[in-house]
């Protein structure tokens, strides 16, 4: 029964819960009345959170390992794919998509496939990744924005940077994803919104990295909207 369960993958739990469900709506007289029904989709959401998933995300976190490893050696090649001795980002994320280190791979396999130029399979590995973190939500934002921006569409760049700008305000990283954004206004000849999101570092960071030189960027919008 144990190596049954370990073999079975989330998307079959998913599955089964599912069936349950609509075995019990439909054979309400079977399964002893609605009370016994309710019963039966706790004991089975019980398992999932309670057993299944914890015991899945520790594998995951297993397979991660070698993964962050090379990730951290700037191997992304073998960190999104792997090789034949332990799995990649990818793997981790498709096998353990329902884990919190399932999750996170998504993240790591976008940023790996932003440096291996796979600009479209970058963007939906971000999309696949969802956090409440101030900080790693906004470089999930702007990772993506880096993403559009190397495939000409600045436009779509410019709406995450925006969004990675204001999804927190950090004075690391806010002035840092707004600079971005006036870049990327500047390619697409909005000169004017350049103007503006470097007039707001200027404003609201003047001691950011960013800020110390914003000035000469300030002009260089100024004169392109003449």
């Amino acid at each position: 029964m144990s190596e049954e369960i370990e073999e079975t993958t989330g998307e079959e739990i998913q599955d089964r819960i599912e069936q349950i469900e609509e075995y019990v709506t439909e054979n309400p007289k079977l399964v002893f009345g609605g009370a016994a029904a309710i019963l039966v989709i706790v004991l089975a959401a019980i398992y999932v959170f309670a057993k299944y998933l914890p015991d899945e995300n520790l594998k995951a976190q297993k397979a991660i390992y070698m993964a962050e490893f090379a990730f951290a050696k700037d191997s992304f090649a073998l960190a999104l794919n792997g090789n034949m001795a332990y799995k990649g980002f990818a793997d981790v994320a498709g096998k353990y998509s329902m884990t919190k280190t399932g999750n996170l791979a998504n993240y790591y396999a976008g940023i790996c496939c932003l440096n291996l130029k796979k600009y479209d399979e970058s963007i939906k590995y971000l999309d696949k990744f969802s956090t409440n973190d101030a900080i790693l939500g906004a470089l999930k934002l702007s990772a993506t924005g880096d993403a559009y921006a190397e495939s000409g569409k600045f436009d779509d760049a410019i709406k995450y940077y925006e969004k990675a700008a204001n999804f927190s305000d950090n004075e690391s990283y806010t002035p840092y994803f707004l600079f971005k954004a006036g870049l990327a206004n500047e390619k697409a000849k909005k000169y004017a919104e350049a103007k503006k999101q470097y007039e707001t570092i200027r404003d609201k960071y003047p001691t950011s990295e960013e800020g110390r030189d914003i000035e000469k960027y300030i002009a260089r919008a100024s004169a392109g909207s003449i």
